[in-house]
């Protein structure tokens, strides 16, 4: 008996940029992304939805790789035999009970060309948000954390107030990884911007027309809550002023991707 092909469905974004609320959507659309999920925090109310499995395992390879999910700078991971061994079984576990299956983790954005080699029929839907609202929400958030967690990290998130333009270098290292990824594999990527999102874009309509993944349609209007999406007043302040074209490319290159997602659903409803 031939096993059927498997397929997955990566959900990829920098931190902030709307990936749990995309996950939502296709976790209520039948999408199973996990056995443990992590749950519900201040920042996250309704569940990050992500996969616990595999956000411990890009947490391992950047303990190996003497780094934190801080990552602000390009880098090539070192995955040892023991890595791909993990790697391996999260996956064979996951094909022999899924036909469909998929996970979200900002952390994949800096693995992505890693799970395309072990998993080259995967499909991602890659998430993004302006640099100053993501940027903004982030810091917002690990203020929160340190305040309210004296015994926590505060030496690592204290980084976000003694390095300036850190977020803003984050934002730009995962975009910049999602953007080589996307024009490596375009018929794979499908490109959506958290304001499409909050504006009603049809998620599981798009990646149904686009991959044909047979997911169980919900309205995006069920989880948009306008109230909850925190945007940074005024001005994006900047330290190093060397990052702004790199910055204000990527951005655009970004745009320009989700333009095409959206006359492309366009253009399969007209059709």
């Amino acid at each position: 008996m031939v096993e059927a092909p498997r397929t997955q469905l990566i959900v990829a974004g920098f931190h902030r940029s709307g990936t749990s609320l995309i996950c939502q959507l296709l976790h209520r659309s039948g999408l199973f992304l996990g056995y443990d999920l992590l749950g519900p925090t201040f920042s996250n109310p309704h569940g990050h939805f992500e996969d616990t499995d595999v956000m411990d395992l890009h947490e391992q390879i950047l303990a190996d790789n003497g780094r934190t999910w801080l990552v602000s700078e390009p880098f090539l991971p070192v995955i040892t035999d023991f890595h791909w061994r993990k790697l391996a079984q999260t996956i064979q576990r996951r094909n022999a009970e899924h036909e469909l299956w998929g996970f979200k983790d900002p952390r994949v954005c800096l693995f992505m060309m890693i799970w395309k080699h072990l998993l080259p029929n995967a499909k991602v839907l890659l998430a993004y948000r302006h640099f100053s609202d993501a940027t903004y929400s982030l810091g917002r958030r690990q203020s929160v954390e340190m305040l309210s967690d004296p015994t926590g990290p505060a030496r690592l998130y204290s980084r976000f107030w003694e390095q300036p333009d850190l977020a803003l270098r984050m934002w730009l290292t995962h975009n910049k990884a999602l953007l080589t990824f996307a024009r490596a594999y375009p018929k794979d990527t499908l490109v959506v911007s958290l304001e499409m999102v909050q504006n009603g874009f049809p998620v599981i309509r798009a990646v149904n027309q686009r991959w044909d993944l047979r997911l169980d349609e919900v309205p995006t209007s069920e989880v948009i809550n306008p109230s909850a999406t925190e945007r940074r007043p005024g001005k994006q302040p900047i330290s190093d002023r060397r990052l702004i074209e790199r910055i204000d490319a990527t951005w655009h290159a970004l745009e320009q991707l989700s333009e095409q997602t959206e006359r492309t659903v366009g253009e399969a409803t007209l059709g």
